[in-house]
């Protein structure tokens, strides 16, 4: 195999795979989906068979995200949900059929599907009221899960002075096992772009709702009872790290980075430079080392006047489901964002 990335999206376009550490594949591999910026108020969802390189242009949504574009996510091997910002709707998509439903809402934030029941955010009160809702797929039923109003509760635990008129919820997860739900409660003075990031985690039915703490950054399941992510807080040396539910230390993963993702066996891990960093690295770890076994890719900050960190493309490293292949994004010489592979050797011999 090869031990260099290669583009993946169209040499010629404008593309971001969703997000970090959310499977880019379908569940049995044989097809990768991203998005692909066709004009200022659209964008194209592409599922590409990773098995001839054939792209199909599946849809088209309002609007633009440079963050994570439409956000499509893998349901099962033959549906997609994505959404729109613009139209304020997350639509199913099964593509044997064609047949695509769209259901009111706020975004997708993050891979948030267990037993086909999706997890989503609304931070828009003219909307309805600012929370953590829950689309079931399997009867078509929407309701919210975690209302602001109830974290607020938790304000003084959490130590802020940042009133709740400027807080938000973001980046919803269910565990596992569907048992506890992940989110994070951003909060700001409203007088600068500056922001606090707290964690925090509430069981299924969100009737007990837990404060971890402030930290990670990029906060992820590692499994149904602890969270890693790159500490920024508390050592900010960047590494990553574990923690239980309760914000006490597991395990040191690896050296510096950003937005990390870790291989399905837990073994490794690939993860990028911190924020305006120049050039931008992406590199692969071992788990428990803090020194890279291979830098996998690398870029200026800026090529062709234009600065990814800018126009928030993210790297957003992922691993496929079997652990052999990275997706991520990079620019490619025009300047534009691309999707990028890298092909990895059997487990073991990265």
């Amino acid at each position: 195999m090869s031990h260099s990335a290669s583009l993946l999206s169209p040499p010629d376009g404008d593309a971001v795979v969703s997000y970090f550490h959310q499977f880019a594949d379908s569940p049995d591999g044989q097809r990768v989906v991203f998005t692909v910026f066709d004009s200022p108020e659209s964008m194209q969802v592409v599922v590409m068979d990773l098995r001839n390189g054939a792209m199909t242009r599946i849809a088209s949504v309002a609007g633009q995200n440079r963050h994570t574009g439409a956000h499509p996510l893998w349901i099962s091997d033959h549906a997609l949900i994505y959404c729109s910002g613009a139209d304020y709707k997350i639509y199913y998509h099964d593509l044997r059929t064609g047949k695509i439903v769209a259901f009111d809402g706020g975004h997708i934030s993050d891979y948030s599907s267990v037993n086909r029941k999706i997890l989503y955010k609304n931070n828009d009160p003219s909307k309805e009221p600012v929370g953590i809702y829950e689309i079931d797929l399997n009867t078509g039923i929407r309701r919210r899960l975690i209302c602001l109003s109830e974290v607020a509760k938790l304000k003084s635990e959490i130590g802020t002075e940042n009133s709740v008129r400027y807080w938000r919820l973001d980046h919803p997860y269910w565990s596992p096992d569907g048992d506890k739900i992940l989110f994070q409660v951003k909060t700001s003075s409203g007088k600068s772009n500056a922001r606090d990031d707290y964690i925090f985690f509430a069981d299924a039915r969100a009737e007990q709702i837990h404060f971890i703490g402030n930290k990670p950054m990029h906060v992820q399941w590692w499994d149904n009872e602890s969270v890693f992510g790159h500490d920024w807080q508390e050592a900010k040396d960047y590494h990553m790290r574990r923690w239980n539910l309760d914000g006490e230390l597991i395990e040191e993963l690896s050296g510096p980075g950003c937005h990390g993702t870790v291989s399905p066996d837990r073994q490794w891990i690939v993860t990028e430079s911190w924020y305006r960093s120049d050039p931008i690295n992406v590199y692969l770890y071992r788990r428990g080392e803090v020194v890279p076994r291979k830098q996998i890719f690398s870029q200026p900050a800026v090529v062709q006047g234009k600065s990814f960190w800018d126009i928030r493309s993210h790297v957003h490293p992922t691993f496929s489901r079997d652990g052999k292949r990275v997706f991520f994004n990079g620019q490619g010489v025009d300047g534009q964002s691309k999707v990028w592979v890298f092909e990895l050797l059997g487990s073991g011999q990265y």
